[in-house]
């Protein structure tokens, strides 16, 4: 005999929850905010794997150690955000205490987003950070949790790659819009029933994002958008002018070497910026141009790259004369710099049209 349709809903709860939305059952996967009494400790957020887990000494991963200033500066909107999607899914809303604080398992990664994003920056500079994450998708979140959490997801691992890629990302970048009225006003963009289906496993079968493919581009995001900077040489104030300027990043990994950094310029033949903190692999391949030896080595002799353990750093922000010179000198290898550099959704500059003659 057929079975009558169901009138319950994806969303329907199956279980007690705690705190923000993690199911009362046995050890589940989710995170936790430990907030010590003292106003000098940090914050800790950490990932508590569960079942999941595929032994004891790798069941609790400490994502991100946070400043109680810069803390302080989020708890308030997080808070606020959270409890939103949580009453949405009719599940009970929750605030922050002291001690242990238990988050859903996709709403622990975005805040793990937030938190790496900011761990770093200056008090005044946390606000805009706040409103461009709620700005992005949850999904987007979830994939730049995966993408971060991949390389440079524990709490050693502070300002290095990605996570020096969303502190730029979510600090540097205004996304605006005009509204109606003329007026130009922060671009916030909600969440419909096809962007976010559950919280959690506990609420549907939607699928974790750690291994899933990039999402596709919103056409009304502000990403790939070329900002050309007319006027541009290698000296210290224009390159310092560049970097505060309305940016897309772009990131290049090769063996341990992990950079970041933009195009400037004509989008058929740009120059690149690498930023600060970038690094460049020591070893040298014998296939490299004897002219990107001689430019590595100016770089070693001016400063801009050091030796830092068994990778070169980059010390201040320096500008390539193209994409392919700033990807063979961290590479110390042959690299294509059209394919070798990648946005935060993973196309390339060439597939994003640079390097095409009009």
């Amino acid at each position: 005999m057929a079975k009558a349709p169901s009138n319950t809903t994806t969303t329907a709860v199956k279980y007690a929850m705690l705190d923000f939305g993690v199911p009362a059952t046995s050890d589940p996967h989710h995170f936790k905010v430990t907030i010590p009494k003292a106003n000098s400790s940090k914050i800790k957020i950490s990932e508590y794997l569960g079942l999941q887990a595929q032994n004891e000494e790798f069941s609790v991963i400490d994502r991100v150690l946070l400043d109680r200033p810069h803390w302080s500066a989020i708890r308030a909107e997080v808070q606020r955000a959270f409890n939103a999607r949580l009453k949405s899914y009719g599940v009970s809303t929750s605030t922050w205490r002291v001690g242990e604080n238990m988050v859903d398992r996709l709403l622990g990664k975005e805040l793990c987003v937030l938190a790496w994003a900011i761990e770093g920056m200056e008090i005044d500079g946390i606000p805009l950070a706040v409103r461009n994450w709620l700005a992005l998708r949850p999904e987007e979140r979830w994939w730049l949790f995966g993408m971060t959490a991949k390389s440079t997801g524990r709490a050693e691992d502070r300002d290095v790659g990605w996570r020096i890629a969303l502190r730029h990302a979510l600090g540097d970048i205004v996304q605006t819009e005009l509204s109606q009225d003329g007026d130009t006003s922060y671009k916030r963009r909600s969440s419909t029933s096809q962007d976010i289906n559950s919280l959690s496993g506990s609420y549907g079968n939607l699928p974790d994002t750690d291994d899933a493919a990039l999402l596709p581009q919103d056409p009304d995001s502000e990403q790939g958008v070329l900002i050309e900077v007319t006027g541009v040489s290698g000296s210290e104030e224009q390159v310092k002018d560049i970097s505060t300027a309305e940016e897309t990043l772009f990131l290049f990994e090769v063996k341990q070497a992990k950079a970041i950094g933009q195009p400037v310029g004509d989008i058929s033949s740009p120059e690149f910026l690498v930023k600060k903190g970038s690094t460049a692999n020591m070893a040298l391949a014998k296939s490299l141009r004897p002219a990107i030896r001689e430019l590595r080595q100016q770089l070693l002799n001016e400063g801009v790259l050091v030796k830092q353990g068994e990778l070169y750093s980059f010390t201040r922000e320096h500008l390539f004369k193209s994409p392919s010179a700033a990807a063979c000198v961290i590479a110390g290898a042959p690299r294509s710099g059209m394919d070798a550099w990648k946005d935060l959704q993973g196309q390339s500059l060439k597939e994003l049209g640079f390097g095409k003659k009009s």
